[in-house]
């Protein structure tokens, strides 16, 4: 007599789980800076607002860290976003505050930040006090690395300086 042989229950496919992904902080230290300001008529059909304005503070630098990347030239755009002032950003759900681009001759950081703050960062820029900005995000993938933060600053705190001397050994 021929039996038939016992099914097995299928196996569950384990999920595996993403790796997590690791944290990387780039330092740049500020060299130069330019402020640039543009304002046109909104020619879009049904435009909430007639006026088209766009703000644009670019901060050229040298990164500190990472070491070992193609180049350490940097070009930091900072454009004022009305998305971020505090009673529009509650339903936003961002996968990131920003990102670096990596081209053969510089990188490219693009930041946004709440209108009301670009004054504060161009008082400190005219007086020659902005000296670092420090991005934390992810390591380059594909020419590309999402920031999870950023900071800009007269001077390093304790870690970042901890950092620079232990990449400097």
């Amino acid at each position: 007599m021929g039996t038939e042989p016992t099914q097995r229950p299928a196996r569950k496919a384990k999920r595996r789980r993403k790796p997590p992904e690791e944290i990387v902080d780039y330092i740049v230290e500020v060299e130069d800076w330019d402020f640039s300001y543009w304002l046109a008529l909104n020619t879009v059909r049904s435009a909430l607002d007639p006026y088209h304005e766009h703000r644009h503070v670019e901060i050229k630098g040298r990164m500190l860290r990472p070491k070992g990347l193609k180049t350490d030239r940097v070009e930091i755009s900072i454009f004022p976003s009305p998305n971020l002032m505090e009673e529009r950003r509650k339903d936003l759900k961002p996968i990131a505050v920003g990102a670096i681009e990596a081209y053969p001759e510089r990188l490219d950081a693009n930041l946004g930040i709440p209108s009301d703050v670009l004054v504060p960062i161009l008082q400190m820029l005219t007086a020659g006090r902005l000296k670092f900005v420090v991005m934390r995000g992810s390591k380059f993938r594909y020419r590309s690395a999402r920031l999870q933060s950023y900071s800009l600053a007269t001077r390093l705190d304790e870690d970042d300086l901890a950092s620079l001397e232990a990449t400097d050994d």
